[in-house]
């Protein structure tokens, strides 16, 4: 097995099983049930996130002729979860916390099952690949099953059961998580590295108009949903910052196609620059009001 396979089809995996178990353990029943509370926000952020996201990858890619690899990096990437990278964002952002934890929670279960269908459609309408590379329904289900919500309740058990362990080991996962986050980025550079350079253009260009196109799209549904400043900032990026370890576990390992993971990549990076500006707009129009 090599390199590249392993980190694949191995290390991938196991990464994100990781990752969604400290998510877990940061996780109760609430998290799931609180937005019952509150609805408004969050069917705009479940919807934003499961309707919204897909729509405006597939805008973009009616309006750009993209190479294959970039536009299925796009599709891929439309169709993932958020984590717990947005839920830190919203935290440095001073906003709604709790909404971003509830929305992060529903959608890391929510699209286990819209991946394949989203994926699928997306990969055959505007990536032009054919049906040997597509994800089979139930075996996609299957083991999206085992590497997110496996891990996500196993940790909501941990958290339940064991709470004061689990508050204890949160951190620890937390920076665990950081660090093979950060891992991740610099692999999938080095693969990029050995893709060709206008792809490279291509998938900037692809990001920047899909973050610009959300980013957009969740405002406008914001307003007419009539959401306050600060819920109206932790749903674009709740919509916006997507789970990127199940970009690349999607692409390289459920595909077998490493050239996949080369927009989800640049995502990585680009994704904290329009959060940035997000927040940034947020609490400017927060002081004037």
């Amino acid at each position: 097995m090599n390199a590249l396979m392993f980190g694949t089809q191995v290390a991938l995996p196991v990464i994100l099983m990781i990752m969604m178990l400290g998510l877990g353990l940061s996780l109760n029943g609430e998290d799931f049930t609180r937005v019952m509370r509150t609805p408004r926000p969050a069917i705009v952020g479940i919807l934003g996130h499961a309707i919204l996201l897909p729509l405006s990858a597939f805008a973009v890619l009616s309006v750009f002729d993209f190479p294959p690899l970039v536009a299925g990096g796009l599709v891929i990437l439309s169709a993932c979860p958020g984590g717990v990278t947005s839920n830190a964002v919203v935290y440095a952002g001073r906003g709604d916390v709790a909404l971003a934890v509830s929305l992060t929670a529903i959608s890391s279960v929510v699209t286990v099952f819209t991946i394949p269908l989203v994926v699928n459609f997306g990969l055959a309408q505007f990536a032009g690949m054919n049906a040997s590379v597509q994800l089979g329904f139930i075996d996609t289900i299957s083991r999206l099953g085992i590497f997110i919500l496996l891990p996500l309740f196993t940790g909501m058990a941990v958290n339940y059961f064991f709470p004061v362990f689990a508050r204890k080991v949160e951190n620890y996962f937390r920076i665990v998580a950081m660090i093979l986050f950060a891992g991740i980025l610099l692999a999938s550079v080095m693969i990029a590295n050995g893709l060709e350079a206008t792809d490279l253009h291509y998938a900037f260009i692809a990001v920047i108009a899909l973050l610009v196109t959300a980013s957009s799209t969740g405002y406008v549904a914001c307003r007419v949903a009539q959401l306050d400043t600060m819920r109206t900032m932790t749903v674009v990026i709740e919509t916006g910052v997507q789970n990127v370890t199940t970009a690349y576990m999607i692409g390289g390992t459920l595909l077998k196609e490493p050239g996949l993971i080369l927009t989800p990549a640049v995502y990585g990076g680009m994704m904290f620059v329009t959060s940035a500006v997000i927040i940034w707009l947020a609490r400017r129009r927060a002081a004037a009001a």
